[in-house]
């Protein structure tokens, strides 16, 4: 089941009532994995799933009751029945389509819905780091944009004290607009600063935005030409104070850009960081070094002073790309700390990736940040985007929550138990990034009575319904 499904449970055999579940140590769950390639699968199938018309909304599956004579099927979670579409007229015991054959129980649908727009980028660039880690910085972004698709959209931010979003369309003479770190910037700002779009009215100006984000084919030269001059910034550090990092406007700034730019889109925000954010919004720390930075025994004692507001602002910010489907990467490279623990949840809810190191010169910064690029065997980026996850139980057990890289989509439906584990209240989930190695733990809960207990060997259905958007921006399921 694990090679061919994806999916490992913690028991073969379930318990037949609610009272047999509660004497089980170990929680009645799987892990799924949902890209896991498909071992002996058919190849993905070029139109739409068929959707049982009753609430469960489950796909057509060799599960199901087939009726040939009456062209019907009964659906075995909500026991509905439906019809064929007229093209699944010729069917018999021997002519199945993939999805009923009883060894295919996981299919892929190559949705016909028109392409997404090819993923964004976004780098966002501490340049308040010492010259020697600037440098290994950029020689590591210059080696990285090598591995990014042709079309593939790209922005650029670089921050100190300061914001500064760079104008990758021009050539002649490189521009950037500058956001004062101390302050709080939302999307209207961003577009309205950045002149995206009418004042006070949502939606970029699409002549605007590509000024700032672009295909890296058309920006290569700029892009390059500008982080080969990335300079230390210049602003003035007073003795025995930290670096002015402004790492939670720079944040800011990026999410509103693809907010207003690349809305429900693909799209993927790359921080580097060296060191703690100290000022303006979601500052971890105060620049006066007479201020210790806080340690695990301060944040469990609740002694940190800006631990609080920090994660609030950055727990924000993690729903806003939630919203819109983005992902959040983190590069903390440095030996000070760099207020990660504040800002995890950017990285959890999206599905994103956190990598600390001691310096950016260090091999396991380099390697890592290659393979977020990584290619599949038919050259594609071994990522997907806008990833939603739905679990559809039979009336035996329903569903208790999930662990792992995900958000709640707050989906009420009759899946869901009264228990909750991890994200529960919800059958659905949205995972805005997936890989082949991405897992989510899924939780159950056996609803039967022990005066009604199920008949030993009778089976039970879960499926697992997952939409996404391939890395060639083909929309899948």
């Amino acid at each position: 089941m694990e090679e061919q499904d994806g999916v490992r449970f913690s028991f073969s055999i379930w318990p037949t009532s609610r009272l047999e579940a509660t004497r089980c140590v170990v929680p009645l769950a799987c892990n799924y994995t949902p890209l896991k390639k498909i071992v002996d699968g058919p190849p993905p199938l070029p139109y739409e799933p068929i959707f049982c018309r009753g609430p469960c909304r489950a796909v057509l599956n060799p599960a199901c009751q087939i009726d040939y004579r009456s062209r019907m099927w009964v659906c075995p979670f909500c026991a509905t029945r439906n019809n064929f579409p007229h093209h699944y007229a010729d069917i018999n015991e021997t002519n199945l389509p993939a999805e009923l054959i009883p060894q295919f129980t996981t299919i892929e649908y190559q949705l016909q819905r028109p392409y997404a727009p090819p993923p964004v980028f976004v780098l966002v660039v501490d340049t308040s780091v010492k010259e020697k880690e600037l440098q290994a910085l950029k020689d590591s972004l210059l080696m990285a944009l090598n591995l990014i698709p042709e079309n593939a959209r790209v922005a650029l931010i670089t921050f100190g004290a300061t914001v500064q979003v760079h104008e990758i369309a021009s050539q002649e003479m490189p521009k950037c607009y500058v956001f004062r770190g101390s302050k709080e910037v939302t999307t209207q700002v961003v577009q309205d600063f950045l002149g995206l779009g009418p004042r006070g009215m949502k939606g970029a100006n699409p002549d605007q935005i590509g000024r700032f984000v672009q295909s890296y084919s058309e920006c290569e030269f700029s892009l390059t030409s500008i982080l080969e001059g990335l300079e230390h910034d210049p602003w003035p550090v007073k003795i025995e104070h930290r670096v002015l990092r402004c790492s939670g406007a720079a944040l800011a700034v990026a999410v509103g850009l693809l907010e207003c730019t690349n809305a429900n889109n693909p799209g993927r925000i790359l921080l580097f960081l060296g060191g703690p954010c100290t000022e303006g919004p979601g500052a971890v720390v105060a620049v006066d070094k007479e201020e210790p930075m806080r340690g695990h025994s301060d944040i469990d004692q609740d002694n940190a002073k800006w631990y609080k507001k920090a994660t609030q602002y950055y727990n924000g910010l993690a729903q806003r790309c939630v919203t819109n489907g983005h992902i959040v990467d983190i590069f903390a490279c440095a030996l000070d700390q760099c207020g990660v623990a504040e800002m995890k949840a950017c990285v959890e809810k999206t599905g994103g990736t956190i990598v600390q190191t001691d310096t950016f010169s260090n091999i396991v910064f380099k390697e890592s940040f290659k393979r977020i690029f990584m290619r599949d065997d038919e050259n594609n980026l071994r990522m997907a985007f806008m990833g939603e996850l739905e679990v559809i139980t039979s009336r035996e057990f329903k569903v208790a929550g999930a662990i792992g890289c995900c958000a709640s989509l707050n989906k009420k439906t009759a899946c869901v138990a009264e228990t909750e584990i991890g994200l529960g209240g919800t059958s659905a989930w949205k995972m805005c990034s997936i890989s082949p190695s991405t897992s989510v733990s899924v939780f159950f809960e056996v609803t039967t009575q022990h005066t009604q207990p199920i008949p030993q060997g009778q089976l039970r259905y879960t499926q697992f319904q997952t939409h996404y958007i391939h890395s060639t921006v083909r929309a899948s399921t």
